[in-house]
């Protein structure tokens, strides 16, 4: 048994093994868009760990084993059939979820009512609200997020979320963007702007990471409205960017709870800040 498939029996996925001799975070079957799993491999030895499911760290070779030497060819090809693979994945997710927003009616939704959107029409399916995940680049729909009448929010198994967005408020007239997480968020921003008669598109990037990845890739004015998480992952990943950000002052709060709480022009005042110091 080689180091990758020691690895990948625990669980790990190693897309391009590093032979440093350095610990690596990387995801694993049981959390796919995490990095619950670790590993640390200088060519010879290694050793895994898979957080969610391994209590103890795993050496290898196994003690007594005769090692089997890595074939770099063959580890390049396996990654670029990984690559395949995945690309091919995303493809079928792809054509699922044009489909069913083909399929889907405009319609009100209970989640949108609880966040202070009661009149907002959404495209809804089977009860679900669907919210069309984008390419930042062709805008094509590349997955989509559903909302349950509960509020639950699930991404389709096997779709594209790194550089998927959702643009609120599109036009030739913005005077720039302004990332968020959250769907309820974007649209808390946009009654902000629409207040202050501001023409700015909302990037809704659906997480922390993905706003950081966004960032990077688009140019123009950028500003960024992150989640108070109490893990500090949202100011984190705002603060990443180097681009203006805001957030709720309370802990736990996105935008749209702090609008919500305070009222909407408590959102105004807030969001003013940001465009006056980015405007400065």
């Amino acid at each position: 048994m080689t180091f990758l498939e020691h690895a990948q029996a625990h669980g790990l996925i190693i897309r391009d093994l590093a032979s440093d001799g350095r610990w690596h975070r990387v995801p694993t079957v049981d959390k796919p868009r995490k990095r619950n799993g670790a590993y640390l491999f200088d060519g010879a030895r290694g050793v895994i760990k898979n957080w969610a499911t391994m209590e103890d760290f795993s050496t290898w070779p196994p003690k007594g084993e005769r090692v089997r030497p890595i074939d770099p060819l063959k580890l390049e090809q396996d990654r670029k059939e990984a690559i395949r693979k995945q690309q091919e994945q995303h493809r079928r997710v792809a054509i699922v979820a044009q489909h069913n927003l083909r399929s889907a009616k405009l319609e009100k939704h209970s989640y949108l009512e609880r966040k202070g959107f009661k009149d907002e029409l959404g495209l809804v399916m089977k009860d679900d609200l669907l919210i069309p995940m984008r390419d930042f680049k062709t805008q094509a729909v590349v997955s989509l997020q559903r909302i349950s009448l509960g509020g639950d929010k699930k991404f389709m198994t096997g779709g594209r979320t790194k550089g998927a967005v959702f643009v609120i408020g599109k036009n030739s007239r913005s005077r720039g963007k302004i990332l968020c997480e959250g769907y309820a968020t974007g649209l808390s921003i946009r009654a902000a702007l629409e207040y202050m008669r501001q023409p700015y598109e909302v990037w809704v990037c659906f997480s922390a990471s993905n706003i950081v990845y966004v960032a990077d890739k688009i140019g123009g004015r950028r500003l960024v409205v992150a989640d108070n998480d109490a893990s500090r992952t949202g100011q984190n990943a705002a603060r990443s960017t180097g681009l203006p950000w805001l957030m709720s002052p309370v802990e736990g709060e996105d935008f749209n709870d702090y609008h919500q709480r305070e009222g909407l022009w408590a959102a105004v005042r807030l969001l003013r800040v940001i465009l006056q110091k980015e405007a400065a």
